[in-house]
Protein backbone atom coordinates (compact mmCIF):
# COMPACT_ATOMS: atom_id res chain seq x y z
CA UNK A 1 0.00 0.00 0.00
CA UNK A 2 3.04 2.26 0.58
CA UNK A 3 3.01 3.39 -2.81
CA UNK A 4 -0.43 4.59 -3.49
CA UNK A 5 0.07 7.04 -0.86
CA UNK A 6 -1.46 10.17 -1.09
CA UNK A 7 -1.88 10.16 -4.87
CA UNK A 8 -5.08 12.49 -6.19
CA UNK A 9 -5.89 10.11 -8.73
CA UNK A 10 -9.49 10.18 -10.39
CA UNK A 11 -9.66 8.42 -13.85
CA UNK A 12 -6.16 6.70 -14.46
CA UNK A 13 -4.77 8.03 -17.66
CA UNK A 14 -4.34 5.15 -20.06
CA UNK A 15 -1.57 6.06 -22.25
CA UNK A 16 1.31 8.40 -22.37
CA UNK A 17 4.31 8.76 -18.89
CA UNK A 18 1.63 9.65 -16.27
CA UNK A 19 -0.36 6.37 -16.72
CA UNK A 20 3.52 3.94 -16.29
CA UNK A 21 3.46 5.47 -12.57
CA UNK A 22 -0.07 5.91 -11.36
CA UNK A 23 -0.25 2.69 -9.44
CA UNK A 24 -3.87 1.40 -10.47
CA UNK A 25 -3.01 1.69 -14.12
CA UNK A 26 -2.46 -2.36 -14.75
CA UNK A 27 -6.14 -2.59 -12.77
CA UNK A 28 -9.41 -3.01 -14.32
CA UNK A 29 -12.02 -1.39 -13.51
CA UNK A 30 -13.72 -3.42 -11.55
CA UNK A 31 -10.13 -4.18 -9.86
CA UNK A 32 -10.01 -0.73 -8.49
CA UNK A 33 -13.44 -0.99 -7.20
CA UNK A 34 -12.07 -4.21 -5.30
CA UNK A 35 -9.47 -2.05 -3.70
CA UNK A 36 -11.89 0.28 -2.07
CA UNK A 37 -14.37 -2.11 -1.11
CA UNK A 38 -11.31 -4.31 0.63
CA UNK A 39 -10.60 -1.16 2.51
CA UNK A 40 -13.78 -0.56 3.79
CA UNK A 41 -14.52 -3.81 4.64
CA UNK A 42 -11.22 -4.11 6.97
CA UNK A 43 -12.68 -1.00 8.62
CA UNK A 44 -16.06 -1.26 8.74
CA UNK A 45 -14.62 -4.64 11.31
CA UNK A 46 -12.72 -2.17 12.94
CA UNK A 47 -14.41 0.69 13.76
CA UNK A 48 -18.10 0.16 12.63
CA UNK A 49 -19.71 1.48 9.82
CA UNK A 50 -21.17 4.61 11.68
CA UNK A 51 -17.30 5.47 12.78
CA UNK A 52 -16.10 5.44 9.14
CA UNK A 53 -15.96 7.89 6.96
CA UNK A 54 -15.68 8.20 2.82
CA UNK A 55 -12.19 9.97 3.53
CA UNK A 56 -11.36 7.16 6.33
CA UNK A 57 -11.94 4.55 2.70
CA UNK A 58 -9.96 6.48 0.65
CA UNK A 59 -7.20 7.60 3.53
CA UNK A 60 -6.31 4.05 4.30
CA UNK A 61 -5.35 3.65 -0.23
CA UNK A 62 -3.83 7.02 0.08
CA UNK A 63 -5.82 8.68 -2.00
CA UNK A 64 -8.51 11.74 -1.48
CA UNK A 65 -11.77 11.16 -1.30
CA UNK A 66 -12.46 12.93 -4.87
CA UNK A 67 -11.07 9.31 -6.12
CA UNK A 68 -13.48 7.50 -4.45
CA UNK A 69 -16.33 8.96 -5.67
CA UNK A 70 -14.90 8.08 -8.99
CA UNK A 71 -15.48 4.55 -8.59
CA UNK A 72 -18.17 4.11 -5.78
CA UNK A 73 -21.17 6.27 -5.08
CA UNK A 74 -21.30 6.31 -1.43
CA UNK A 75 -20.50 4.13 1.43
CA UNK A 76 -24.35 3.09 1.25
CA UNK A 77 -23.62 1.48 -1.75
CA UNK A 78 -20.43 -0.86 -0.60
CA UNK A 79 -22.86 -1.81 2.51
CA UNK A 80 -24.97 -3.01 -0.21
CA UNK A 81 -22.50 -4.67 -2.29
CA UNK A 82 -21.11 -6.57 1.32
CA UNK A 83 -25.04 -7.91 2.22
CA UNK A 84 -25.42 -9.13 -1.62
CA UNK A 85 -21.84 -10.96 -1.56
CA UNK A 86 -22.93 -12.27 1.34
CA UNK A 87 -26.19 -13.32 0.86
CA UNK A 88 -24.58 -15.03 -2.28
CA UNK A 89 -22.42 -17.07 -0.50
CA UNK A 90 -24.74 -18.23 2.32
CA UNK A 91 -27.09 -19.09 -0.04
CA UNK A 92 -23.99 -21.44 -2.02
CA UNK A 93 -23.64 -22.54 1.33
CA UNK A 94 -27.16 -23.69 1.78
CA UNK A 95 -27.14 -25.14 -2.22
CA UNK A 96 -24.15 -27.48 -0.76
CA UNK A 97 -25.96 -28.35 2.54
CA UNK A 98 -29.09 -29.89 0.18
CA UNK A 99 -26.58 -31.47 -2.34
CA UNK A 100 -24.32 -33.24 0.99
CA UNK A 101 -26.75 -33.84 3.86
CA UNK A 102 -29.85 -36.25 3.38
CA UNK A 103 -31.14 -36.37 6.68
CA UNK A 104 -33.09 -33.72 7.64
CA UNK A 105 -31.49 -33.29 11.08
CA UNK A 106 -28.28 -32.92 9.47
CA UNK A 107 -28.90 -30.55 7.24
CA UNK A 108 -30.23 -27.83 9.85
CA UNK A 109 -27.67 -28.14 11.71
CA UNK A 110 -25.13 -28.01 8.73
CA UNK A 111 -26.95 -24.91 7.93
CA UNK A 112 -26.87 -23.31 11.20
CA UNK A 113 -22.85 -24.13 11.52
CA UNK A 114 -22.48 -22.31 7.62
CA UNK A 115 -24.32 -19.40 8.79
CA UNK A 116 -22.83 -19.61 11.81
CA UNK A 117 -19.63 -19.65 10.32
CA UNK A 118 -19.78 -17.18 7.79
CA UNK A 119 -21.26 -14.51 10.74
CA UNK A 120 -17.70 -14.98 12.80
CA UNK A 121 -15.29 -15.01 9.66
CA UNK A 122 -17.07 -12.06 7.84
CA UNK A 123 -17.89 -9.48 10.59
CA UNK A 124 -18.74 -6.76 7.61
CA UNK A 125 -21.47 -9.65 6.37
CA UNK A 126 -22.78 -9.27 10.10
CA UNK A 127 -22.80 -5.58 10.97
CA UNK A 128 -25.07 -5.94 7.31
CA UNK A 129 -27.62 -8.21 8.53
CA UNK A 130 -27.30 -6.27 12.04
CA UNK A 131 -27.78 -2.95 10.53
CA UNK A 132 -30.50 -0.75 9.95
CA UNK A 133 -30.09 -0.25 6.31
CA UNK A 134 -32.09 0.60 3.66
CA UNK A 135 -31.19 -1.96 0.96
CA UNK A 136 -32.89 -2.10 -2.16
CA UNK A 137 -36.19 -3.62 -2.89
CA UNK A 138 -34.02 -6.50 -4.92
CA UNK A 139 -31.72 -7.50 -2.10
CA UNK A 140 -35.17 -7.28 0.30
CA UNK A 141 -36.17 -9.94 -1.81
CA UNK A 142 -33.20 -11.95 -1.63
CA UNK A 143 -32.50 -11.69 1.84
CA UNK A 144 -36.67 -12.99 2.17
CA UNK A 145 -35.90 -15.54 -0.55
CA UNK A 146 -32.88 -17.03 1.82
CA UNK A 147 -35.10 -17.03 5.09
CA UNK A 148 -37.90 -18.67 3.09
CA UNK A 149 -34.76 -21.72 2.38
CA UNK A 150 -33.94 -22.17 5.71
CA UNK A 151 -37.67 -22.42 6.38
CA UNK A 152 -38.37 -25.07 4.39
CA UNK A 153 -35.32 -27.04 6.09
CA UNK A 154 -37.14 -26.35 9.47
CA UNK A 155 -40.41 -27.71 7.91
CA UNK A 156 -39.23 -30.56 6.30
CA UNK A 157 -37.36 -31.62 9.91
CA UNK A 158 -40.81 -31.03 11.05
CA UNK A 159 -42.39 -33.53 8.84
CA UNK A 160 -39.49 -36.33 9.16
CA UNK A 161 -40.57 -35.73 13.28
CA UNK A 162 -37.22 -34.12 14.19
CA UNK A 163 -37.65 -30.75 14.40
CA UNK A 164 -40.26 -29.69 16.80
CA UNK A 165 -43.69 -28.63 15.44
CA UNK A 166 -43.93 -24.98 16.55
CA UNK A 167 -44.62 -22.29 14.54
CA UNK A 168 -41.87 -22.66 11.60
CA UNK A 169 -41.57 -19.24 10.68
CA UNK A 170 -41.13 -18.22 13.97
CA UNK A 171 -38.64 -20.71 14.93
CA UNK A 172 -36.66 -19.83 12.01
CA UNK A 173 -36.58 -16.34 12.72
CA UNK A 174 -35.36 -17.07 15.87
CA UNK A 175 -32.53 -19.73 14.79
CA UNK A 176 -31.37 -17.33 12.48
CA UNK A 177 -31.33 -14.37 15.14
CA UNK A 178 -29.55 -16.51 17.39
CA UNK A 179 -26.81 -16.85 14.61
CA UNK A 180 -26.39 -13.22 13.83
CA UNK A 181 -26.40 -11.97 17.32
CA UNK A 182 -22.86 -13.63 17.31
CA UNK A 183 -21.98 -10.43 14.99
CA UNK A 184 -22.29 -8.26 17.60
CA UNK A 185 -19.70 -9.58 20.97
CA UNK A 186 -17.68 -11.60 19.03
CA UNK A 187 -13.80 -10.92 18.72
CA UNK A 188 -11.23 -13.11 16.88
CA UNK A 189 -9.41 -13.06 19.47
CA UNK A 190 -11.24 -13.90 22.22
CA UNK A 191 -11.04 -17.14 25.12
CA UNK A 192 -12.48 -19.74 22.91
CA UNK A 193 -11.93 -20.44 19.23
CA UNK A 194 -14.79 -19.91 16.54
CA UNK A 195 -15.47 -23.56 15.94
CA UNK A 196 -16.13 -23.94 19.93
CA UNK A 197 -18.15 -20.87 19.64
CA UNK A 198 -20.12 -22.48 16.26
CA UNK A 199 -20.55 -25.74 18.54
CA UNK A 200 -21.81 -23.61 21.67
CA UNK A 201 -24.46 -21.96 19.30
CA UNK A 202 -25.43 -24.64 17.25
CA UNK A 203 -26.14 -27.19 20.32
CA UNK A 204 -28.27 -23.95 22.33
CA UNK A 205 -29.99 -23.58 19.00
CA UNK A 206 -30.71 -27.67 18.71
CA UNK A 207 -32.52 -27.51 22.31
CA UNK A 208 -35.38 -25.27 20.50
CA UNK A 209 -35.75 -27.01 17.27
CA UNK A 210 -34.71 -30.72 18.26
CA UNK A 211 -37.74 -32.71 18.75
CA UNK A 212 -37.83 -33.81 22.48
CA UNK A 213 -35.66 -31.14 23.70
CA UNK A 214 -36.09 -28.78 26.06
CA UNK A 215 -39.77 -27.62 26.46
CA UNK A 216 -41.07 -30.03 23.77
CA UNK A 217 -44.73 -28.95 22.84
CA UNK A 218 -44.27 -25.68 24.73
CA UNK A 219 -45.30 -23.72 21.70
CA UNK A 220 -47.83 -25.81 20.16
CA UNK A 221 -50.34 -23.95 18.25
CA UNK A 222 -48.03 -20.48 17.94
CA UNK A 223 -48.61 -17.59 15.89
Amino acid sequence: MSGLRRRGIGRPPLSGPEAEANPLSELSFEERRELFLEAAVKLFEEKGYKNTSVEDIAGELGFTKKVFYYYWKNKREIVQEIHDRGMALMNAQLDAVMEEEREPGARLDAAIRNHLRTVLRDRSIAGTLLGDFEFSEETLRARREYTRRFQRLVEEGMAAGVVRKIDPQMLTFAILGLCNSVGAWYRSDGRLTDEEIIDIFAAFAACGWRAGGSGEGSGEGAG
